[in-house]
């Protein structure tokens, strides 16, 4: 038996966009795979330049992905050359850029840095692209405001990976236990 296949945690199921927004506080787009497909809510898209989505709705045929674009969307991110993690979502302004938050003002923060995403989704691989930091600053408190310039552009989406972690329940059902 093949020990990679037996170990397997991410199954990728390619598809197409087949409707997108982006000039909305509360963007989805819609993609051409359903539950035929083995498509279910609570997995995550991405493209080979980034994360995208998750997706929040499914029929036979179809699914909608709520798009890092929409108000509503956050991710577990971290700065990939020295581990601090915090949380990162989209302010509806720019379509290209997106907020990090809760790096504490002790860590090293260098525009350029890679921010990617954590094992501490149950959704997102670790180590998916998210974009670059752009800009920081301190937002008066103990935490930065970091701009990161997102590394997916929305307004060009076409291909995408719909990723399940085929481990997803196993982990949701222990957390469960000490929330």
């Amino acid at each position: 038996m093949d020990d990679q296949v037996f170990d397997q945690q991410y199954r990728y199921t390619g598809a197409e966009v087949i409707g997108n927004s982006v000039n909305r506080q509360k963007n989805f787009f819609t993609l051409n795979k359903g539950r035929r497909d083995s498509v279910d809510i609570d997995m995550a898209v991405a493209t080979s330049e980034g994360i995208a989505g998750i997706i929040v709705g499914c029929s036979e045929n179809y699914s909608v992905a709520m798009s890092l674009l929409n108000l509503d969307f956050r991710v577990s991110a971290r700065i990939r050359s020295n581990g601090y993690f915090g949380s990162l979502n989209w302010d509806g302004r720019n379509t290209g850029q997106a907020i990090l938050s809760e790096i504490p003002q002790h860590a090293p923060v260098i525009e350029g840095d890679t921010i990617e995403t954590t094992a501490y989704s149950a959704l997102f691989p670790e180590g998916l692209m998210i974009g670059v930091i752009s800009d920081f600053d301190k937002s008066g408190s103990d935490f930065y405001r970091i701009t990161v310039s997102l590394a997916t552009d929305f307004r060009k989406l076409t291909h995408v990976q719909i990723i399940e972690n085929l481990r997803k329940a196993e982990q949701t059902e222990l957390e469960k236990q000490f929330q």
